[in-house]
């Protein structure tokens, strides 16, 4: 794999954006208020913190249907086109968001071709089903994860 035929795998990137809203990496995000506002008639006073749960949004059932499903078309260009712009935010959004992103994508491709080109993922006895996780500052599994390779 190289950089130009990554860009040419629609459904990895849909594999990868569902895994990334079922278990996104940082799980919330805090911001600021800059100056006194109101939001939906909730006065809230500069200086105030302000936590967006990530987790919690991208498992809301109002922007994801069956929401503990594993279902990469939710991902095609139709469907994010019908969907609100902010209810996918594995990066966070705005001046705010993650500058490492793209690259941080791009990894994740290269090196899940590269892995695939060479092995076959298996389970083994210590492979938890399903993946118990952990929270800290960012979301993890729990007891490890356990899987066989398995040559190609």
């Amino acid at each position: 794999p190289d950089y130009q035929n990554v860009q040419e795998l629609p459904y990895l990137d849909m594999v990868i954006a569902e895994t990334l809203r079922m278990y996104p990496p940082a799980f919330r995000f805090t911001r600021e208020a800059a100056k006194d506002c109101t939001v939906l008639r909730q006065r809230i006073p500069a200086g105030a913190v302000i936590e967006t749960a990530v987790g919690h949004l991208h498992h809301n059932p109002e922007f994801w249907p069956e929401p503990e499903k594993f279902i990469p078309e939710r991902f095609t260009e139709e469907a994010k086109k019908e969907r609100h712009p902010f209810a996918y935010l594995p990066f966070g959004a705005g001046p705010r968001g993650c500058i490492g992103m793209k690259m941080g994508l791009l990894e994740i491709k290269m090196t899940l071709l590269r892995i695939l080109q060479k092995f076959q993922f298996k389970t083994c006895p210590e492979t938890e089903i399903p993946l118990q996780l952990k929270s800290k500052a960012t979301l993890g599994p729990k007891n490890g994860v356990y899987i066989m390779l398995e040559s190609r």
